[in-house]
Parts: C-alpha cells; structure tokens; sequence
C-alpha cells in the first residue's frame, strides 16, 4: 500500500500574470480554508502534476502548487528571459498575496528545496514550517556535480559519455563550459524545430530516433543518475509518457539555471540560514548522484534546530521509502499547532 493519499482533484485553477511577460499556472487542492501548504516542483523546469497533491492529508491542508516560469502550463514556454531564481522568489510571493494567504508551510524537493530555502529567507514572517528534500544549495560545486568526470563521471563514465558524445573536447573536462556550449546548442537545436524529438510521440520510433538529440540526452543523463536501476530503454519509455514539450522546458530551463550556478551568489543559501527561524525538517536519501547528502548535512549545520532524516532506500528520485518519510512529516505537522 503506497504512502501517498489518494488522487484528489482541484478545486480552483488560474493563472497569475507575474510581469515580464510571464504567467503561472497554479492549482489549489484539499480543504480550502486549512492550513495551506506550498509544492515547490523540481527540474527547474519540470512542473507540477497530480502526484504533488498526494503528499499530505487534504482532510487538513489547503495544496497549493504552481508550474515555475517557461514550464508546464505556465506560459510562454521555456522562456529564459526574465527567469532567474530571484524573479521566482517574487512570483512565490506575488501567488501567496494572491490567493490571501498570511502563512504557508513550504515543501520543495531537488531544486525545489534551493528555491524553497531561497523564499524562507527572503520572507520568513510568510513560512510557517519549511521541509526540503534531496537538498540542492545551488553553489557551483554542486552544479558542476553531473557534468565533471570527477563528479558523477566516477560512477556513471559511460553515461557521462554518451551525454557528451557529441561536445567538442575542448569543453568536456569543465563542466561549466560544456554546460554553455549544450544551452546554446540546444537552442540551435530547439530553433531548427527539434525534428529527432518527433520520436517520442511516432509508436514505431526507438530509442536510438531521438537520442540524437542533446535535448533528450541531457534530462535522459538525469533520469539514469536519479533512479539506482534505469535503462536507456527504461528512459525512452518514461519520456514518452512525458512528451516533448516538458522534455525541452526540463532541459533548457534547467541547463539555464545551473550554467548560472542557480544566479546564487557563492554559499548564499548557507550565509543566509540564520534567517530560516521556522521549524525546518531535511530529508535526504543516501545514495542521492544528483544531489549528494553533503548538502543536506551542510544545511542541517547551518540550521541547528532543524531535524534530518536520512533515507537508506533509493536515489535522487522519490520512491516509495522516501514517500513514507514525507508523509510522516506532514502528517505531525498537521497535529501540530499553527505556528
């Protein structure tokens, strides 16, 4: 039996014009008027979908979750103007004023957890309980991670490779300088229409149609780091469930973000800490090749009154181990008085 609560649908959907051009798809669950809880999704660039609903009791809690700017239903689509973690720090805000919320408890996995770190700062008065998992602190150690042979390249060299096969080798020993040469090309690719993506949606088309594209090959080489046993072929399956449109806003945005060392300045997310007064729980799994648990222990340093738990089960992607470990959070959170 998972640990998630059952599929529940919304009860409210919109979208919030956030300026530069920009709108949020946002979508409120649950019971309207509980205590209201934020999903911060991933990637950057992966929005939400129906399973963010199910971490917590919706008997007790308000859902609120939204898709990030250029991703999902937000629009336009992959947008890389005016998208930078501190426009996403306001647009978080601009959602909470609008929807008439004092406080929210705020929940974010992966990248979800730097910009979920990145709001508590910037607007504690406004978080009433802060839970991150899989940590990301956004310095540039971190985002070099994947792409340096002495990084992920230890455990994963074959993979490593195959994301590279066809970068010029004067950029694959810097990750920071095969990560600005995949963006631009993948906007070459993306500006020619990204026809090899076409296999995704062709029932006769196989793996081998569409790893061609950098596109593919860079959330692919995620998807292999995020799950302890994942095939090409097991990739190839799961991507063309998603479809082509989140598989390009995954990779762009992300390769954006983390060329730009996440547009956080050195340690920021560490030197700011003191600032994270609310009650904060971490968790963290292990065996993590995308975010390494080092973070999760730096922060839990940094925040002495926070509580880590680390999970022994699994990778990078939330499995059921880790769902269990959320929803026991969320679940003394909600028996809790509100803060």
């Amino acid at each position: 039996m998972s640990a998630l609560y059952p599929e529940i649908t919304p009860f409210e959907t919109g979208h919030l014009p956030v300026g530069e051009g920009h709108s949020l798809y946002f979508e409120r669950s649950g019971t309207q008027g509980a205590r209201a809880v934020l999903f911060l999704h991933g990637g950057p660039g992966s929005g939400s979908g129906p399973r963010h609903r199910r971490y917590y009791d919706p008997a007790r809690f308000e859902i609120v979750q939204f898709d990030q700017r250029g991703c999902g239903r937000s629009t336009p689509h992959v947008s890389l103007e005016a998208n930078t973690t501190a426009h996403q720090i306001e647009d978080i805000e601009a959602l909470r004023r609008h929807l008439g919320l004092e406080r929210w408890l705020v929940f974010g996995p992966s990248w979800g957890a730097t910009l979920a770190i990145a709001y508590a700062e910037a607007y504690p008065d406004a978080v009433e309980a802060l839970v991150v998992e899989g940590v990301l602190l956004g310095t540039r150690e971190e985002c070099s991670w994947w792409h340096r042979p002495d990084g992920a390249g230890l455990i994963h060299p074959d993979a490593r490779d195959w994301l590279m096969r066809d970068a010029p080798r004067s950029v694959q020993h810097d990750a920071f300088t095969f990560m600005d040469w995949a963006l631009e090309a993948m906007r070459a690719e993306l500006a020619e229409g990204a026809p090899r993506l076409d296999g995704l949606a062709d029932p006769q088309a196989g793996p081998g149609d569409v790893e061609a594209s950098l596109i593919y090959r860079w959330s692919a080489f995620e998807e292999i780091l995020s799950w302890r046993r994942m095939s090409r072929a097991d990739v190839f399956k799961a991507f063309k469930a998603k479809g082509r449109d989140w598989l390009i806003a995954h990779s762009l945005i992300e390769a954006h973000y983390f060329s730009n060392a996440c547009f956080l300045d050195g340690d920021a997310l560490i030197e700011g800490a003191g600032r994270l007064t609310m009650p904060v729980d971490i968790l963290q799994t292990r065996y993590d090749l995308v975010c390494p648990a080092q973070a999760a222990w730096r922060l839990h340093g940094a925040v002495p009154h926070s509580t880590l738990q680390i999970v022994t089960q699994g990778g990078h992607a939330m499995s059921e181990p880790m769902f269990k470990r959320v929803r026991e959070v969320f679940d003394r959170l909600a028996a809790s008085p509100a803060g």
